[in-house]
């Protein structure tokens, strides 16, 4: 029998990884490096497909999340090896985009050097996911390295545009790809260095709010409406909000965190002049999207609780604010426990960290979504992250449980492609319940 795990190499995982956290691939700017793991997968004597799908063409998906980000394509790569019996076909698949690093005083390295120090490698998107990619291009390479005597095919798949919608995914899905069962390696490292397997997390979505005031002179401010005082209004009926939507929360994985569905401002722009009453004010918010809520349906909630809010404000009665929706991603996602998925994991999880798996939801959202509502297809989300350490300053991931995970990947596909297709089927109630839209594009991908 084939030991597969025994081709992961700890070495060759801190040099991919330094090499790929070197490439600054800030959402919208993914393009270096999809193309650098291209290049990997020629290595590995993979099937390659490598595409470019247009902006344009993604927005008149009726399945198009939206973008903040401004890009005129999204870069997909896909790499298939195919067994040579029959079986099912298990995708892993990541982001490789990273959130800007902010300001460069706050790091201690520059933040795409890629300095280790121990057992920590550093960098933006280290943990968030660099690390989780490499440790899905390890196993994909073991699987190419140790022949093709398995079942099925296992596909690797790299997107962009996580951080700003999710709009990678889309664009995989477009091109025709698709699995009976996928991982997303995310940063998912517990406290005690153990993987939590995410088998549930909250949707989210972007928000632009518009707040009109009335200009005046700053000695005669009572003549004026200031913008920013009607927006605090409007902050005060967001937290309401926020604290109602999380008061009592049903499902026992969420209502573990302190906050599942958070409301977040962003950014805040207002005002020309500091003698001068703000005219004007635009905020971009961040909500959260419950379990089992569709993005419609959490959109309208927001509204309607703002809008009913502010109706005792004379002011915001007569001007409310526009509210316009930037991104939406693709909701929230569960899947069930007893899922073969689930199980494969969490055996080989305990077979390589030598404890149990944590069963976990999560309040953030991800591409998890995209497959499970867009797709059918059955993901959980398990990588060597921290996502304590995402998008900060100074971002790392440990080396060795990059190694680690990498050995689990191997282990949970192994036992994924011995199980039947039938048997990875998502339950009518773990389908998408969003309007599916037009049927994907034409691809090359596996059906």
């Amino acid at each position: 029998m084939v030991r597969r795990a025994s081709f992961i190499d700890i070495d060759r995982i801190r040099e991919d990884l330094v090499s790929l956290i070197r490439i600054p691939s800030v959402t919208g700017q993914e393009d270096a490096a999809v193309s650098h793991i291209a290049n990997w997968l020629q290595r590995s004597d993979a099937e390659i497909a490598y595409w470019n799908d247009g902006i344009a063409s993604l927005q008149r998906d009726p399945r198009y999340p939206g973008h903040e980000v401004e890009r005129a394509w999204a870069p997909v790569v896909v790499g298939v090896l195919r067994g040579e019996q029959p079986g099912p076909s298990v995708l892993l698949t990541g982001h490789v985009d990273v959130v800007p690093p902010g300001d460069y005083d706050h790091w201690h390295d520059e933040p795409f050097s890629g300095v280790a120090r121990g057992d920590r490698i550093f960098g933006c998107g280290a943990s968030d996911m660099k690390a989780g990619l490499v440790a899905a291009m390890a196993a994909f390479e073991a699987f190419a390295e140790s022949g093709r005597n398995f079942p099925g095919r296992l596909i690797f798949a790299a997107v962009p545009a996580e951080e700003d919608s999710g709009l990678g995914t889309l664009a995989a899905i477009r091109g025709g790809w698709h699995a009976d069962a996928a991982i997303i390696p995310e940063p998912t490292l517990g406290a005690e260095g153990v993987p939590q397997l995410v088998i549930a997390h909250a949707g989210a979505m972007s928000l632009r709010i518009r707040i009109t005031g009335k200009s005046a002179h700053a000695s005669r401010r009572l003549q004026g409406e200031s913008a920013l005082d009607h927006f605090i209004t409007v902050y005060h009926a967001m937290r309401e909000h926020e604290r109602a939507l999380n008061a009592g929360v049903p499902h026992p994985l969420m209502a573990r965190h302190p906050l599942p569905y958070a409301t977040n401002v962003g950014t805040i722009q207002g005002g020309l002049w500091s003698s001068s009453v703000m005219d004007s004010l635009e905020a971009q918010v961040r909500v959260g999207v419950a379990l089992g809520e569709t993005l419609q349906e959490a959109e309208a909630r927001f509204r309607r609780s703002i809008m009913t809010a502010i109706g005792d404000d004379p002011w915001l009665r007569e001007h409310p604010p526009d509210i316009h929706l930037l991104a939406s991603g693709f909701g929230s996602a569960e899947i069930r426990q007893d899922h073969p998925l689930v199980t494969s994991l969490a055996e080989a999880t305990e077979e390589e960290f030598r404890q149990p798996a944590p069963i976990a939801g999560m309040p953030y959202g991800c591409d998890m979504a995209g497959w499970v509502r867009l797709a059918g297809v059955p993901t959980v989300v398990y990588g060597p992250g921290e996502i304590e350490l995402a998008h900060a300053p100074n971002e790392s991931v440990s080396l060795e449980a990059t190694y680690r995970v990498a050995r689990a990947l191997v282990k949970a596909t192994e036992r994924l492609l011995d199980t039947a297709v039938e048997d990875l089927v998502l339950h009518p109630d773990e389908e998408e319940r969003e309007d599916p839209g037009s049927a994907p594009a034409d691809g090359g991908g596996d059906r």
